[in-house]
C-alpha cells in the first residue's frame, strides 16, 4: 500500500501532463514555469537540510555517499556501456574537434545557480528553522506540479513513445545504463551500509540532478535527497568533459554515460562529435531514462 500511496499520485500528475493538452499551458509558460518551480523546491530542500541537526556531520555523510556511488556508477556503466558498443555496433567519433563550448558553459552556469539556490535555501534553514514550518509539506505539493509540467514538455516536444522505443540503438544504450547504474546502487548499498531500496533511490535520477534530489527529500529523507543531488550534478558536469574522449571509442559509452542529459543539456555536444545521425538515438535512450526516473524514486522510497 505504501508502494501505491507514494507512486501513484506521482504517476498520476506526470501522465496527466503528458496526455492532456491545456492550451494554456504553452511551451514557453512551461519551460519558464519549470524553471522557477526547480529552482525554488530546491532552495526548500536546501532549508530542509539546514534545519537538520547536527548539519556538517549529515553534510559530509552525504558527500562520501555520492563519492562512492559516483565512482562505483561511472565503472560499472563505462564498462558495459563499452562491451554493448562493442556487440551491438556503437559508432565512432567523425569529428574530433573541440565541441561547443556555449553548451559547456551553459551547463556550468545552471549548476552554479542550482547550488547557490541550494546554498541559500540552507542558510535560511540554519536561522529560520524554529519558526517556519510545513516546508516539507509544501516541497511534497510542489512535485506533483512539477511532475505535472514535466508531462506537459514531454508531450510538447512532439516525443512519440512509439517511435523512441522502436530506436533499437537508443534501447539497448538505455537498458544497458539503467541496468549498470542500478547494479552499481545496489553494490553501494552494502559499501554504505544502507537499505539496499535506498541504493537503487539515489542513483536511479540518471543524471537528472534537479528531479532526483527534489524527489528522494520530498518523499522524507534530505540527506539522502543532498546524496542524489550531488551524484547527479557531478555526473552531468563529466559528462559533459568526457564526451569528447568517450565518443573516441564507441557511441554507447558518450550517449549512456550522458544518462537522462542525453536528450537535452549534453545533445549538443553528442550532435558534435557523432553527427546528426546520433540524434536520435541520444532523444529515445535519454527519453526512456527521464521518463523513468520519477517512477522507479517513488517506487524504491516507497518499498
Amino acid at each position: 500500500m505504501t508502494i501505491l500511496t507514494t507512486l501513484g499520485p506521482l504517476l498520476i500528475a506526470l501522465l496527466f501532463g503528458y496526455w492532456v493538452n491545456i492550451k494554456v499551458f504553452t511551451p514557453t509558460r512551461v519551460a519558464k514555469g519549470l524553471e522557477q518551480l526547480v529552482y525554488l523546491i530546491l532552495g526548500l530542500i536546501g532549508f530542509s537540510l539546514g534545519a537538520l541537526d547536527n548539519l556538517a556531520e549529515k553534510l559530509f555523510i552525504a558527500g562520501y555517499q555520492a563519492i562512492i556511488f559516483f565512482v562505483l556508477i561511472s565503472v560499472l556503466s563505462l564498462g558495459g556501456l563499452y562491451l554493448s558498443g562493442l556487440r551491438f555496433g556503437g559508432t565512432h567519433a567523425d569529428n574530433l574537434a573541440q565541441g561547443p563550448s556555449d553548451s559547456k558553459s551553459h551547463a556550468l552556469m545552471d549548476a552554479a545557480k542550482t547550488i547557490a539556490w541550494v546554498i541559500g535555501g540552507v542558510v535560511v534553514g540554519i536561522f529560520a528553522k524554529d519558526w517556519l514550518t510545513g516546508v516539507d509539506e509544501l516541497v511534497t505539493g510542489l512535485l506533483y506540479v512539477l511532475l505535472f509540467l514535466i508531462g506537459c514538455q514531454l508531450r510538447q516536444g512532439n516525443h512519440r513513445l512509439r517511435k523512441l522505443f522502436l530506436n533499437s540503438q537508443g534501447v539497448i544504450i538505455a537498458l544497458v545504463t539503467i541496468f549498470t547504474t542500478l547494479l552499481a546502487g545496489w553494490i553501494g548499498s552494502f559499501v554504505l551500509g544502507l537499505s539496499w531500496n535506498q541504493g537503487l533511490a539515489v542513483v536511479s535520477g540518471f543524471g537528472w540532478y534537479s528531479l532526483s534530489g527534489i524527489l528522494i527529500t520530498g518523499l522524507g529523507d534530505p540527506v539522502l535527497g543532498t546524496t542524489a543531488f550531488l551524484l547527479d550534478l557531478g555526473r552531468e558536469i563529466l559528462a559533459l568533459m568526457l564526451i569528447p574522449f568517450l565518443a573516441r571509442l564507441n557511441s554507447h559509452m558518450s550517449v549512456g554515460y550522458s544518462g537522462a542529459t542525453a536528450m537535452d543539456f549534453t545533445l549538443p555536444m553528442l550532435g558534435k562529435f557523432h553527427g546528426a545521425q546520433i540524434i536520435p538515438v541520444c532523444i529515445a535512450s535519454g527519453f526512456i531514462m527521464s521518463i523513468l526516473v520519477p517512477v522507479l524514486i517513488p517506487l524504491f522510497m516507497g518499498i
